[in-house]
């Protein structure tokens, strides 16, 4: 018997022209668990240690994984193995060339992960909705797709109907409103440019700040398939995104960026 449960529903695969063919998406809408959700269980289960004690234990660990990664070395914590990569092909003499190659991180699920999947079930709910949304945002800089993004550089958001449109304006500008926004505390961000639209991805270069910020990232659009909507519609993304500068991010009156190698 199962002692966990997935939820998921079915969404058409987009990749066959098949509309019986679907896929699966575990339902994680509104249940992305951070750092303090982990400190939370652990002292609601019962700990001897300070809360702000354990935050200082698992702060470090992560700036140890950070560091060990960045040296060069694979990671392995019991519940993922990270490995460091280059991407890009070489003619065998050539050194890093930025845009051809390119910097990211592997990660794999350990043994243990693997054999404690066996204990989870799966009901599925149906067929979903097929409405606006932004399933997944990926940083060009890192490959990374847990919410962490580099400042000045391109993310990559994949969704449905989330192609920014608006009203035609006499001098051929995006109607004011629309587009891909950063938001935190009430204070909004416009992305620095739009280099893809499409309806199912939108690249979009984020802002640059001074320190890190975490921010929520949303997109106003008119669209809505063969016609404009009558109201913009607003589609927001469930995971709370952490804006980072790179080594080599550009100051706030330059944006942009690419990231590279340390010599």
């Amino acid at each position: 018997m199962a002692r966990f449960l997935w939820k998921a529903w079915l969404r058409p695969n987009k990749l066959t022209p098949d509309l019986t063919d679907f896929i699966a998406e575990v339902d994680t809408a509104g249940s992305t668990r951070r750092q303090q959700d982990i400190i939370n269980r652990i002292m609601e289960e019962g700990s001897e240690v300070k809360a702000e004690t354990i935050k200082a234990i698992l702060d470090r660990a992560n700036v140890v994984k950070q560091q060990f990664i960045l040296d060069g070395y694979s990671v392995f914590d019991e519940l993922v193995h990270l490995t460091p990569r280059i991407t890009g092909t070489w003619t065998g003499k050539e050194t890093f060339t930025k845009g051809k190659h390119r910097l990211t991180v592997d990660a794999f699920l350990s043994k243990t992960m693997h054999e404690e999947l066996h204990h989870v079930g799966v009901e599925v709910l149906g067929v979903a909705d097929s409405g606006a949304r932004i399933m997944l945002v990926t940083d060009v800089a890192t490959g990374k797709t847990d919410g962490t993004v580099t400042m000045g550089d391109d993310i990559v958001i994949a969704g449905d109907k989330i192609k920014v449109a608006g009203l035609p304006q006499p001098d051929g500008s995006m109607e004011p409103g629309m587009g891909v926004f950063f938001v935190e505390d009430g204070s909004t961000q416009e992305a620095d440019r739009i280099s893809e639209n499409q309806p199912s991805r939108v690249v979009a270069r984020t802002p640059y700040f001074m320190g890190t910020r975490e921010m929520k990232l949303r997109i106003v659009t008119r669209y809505g398939g063969s016609n404009l909507l009558k109201t913009p519609r607003v589609i927001e993304y469930d995971l709370i995104l952490t804006l980072k500068a790179s080594g080599n991010a550009p100051q706030p009156t330059v944006p942009g960026g690419e990231d590279s190698p340390q010599q």
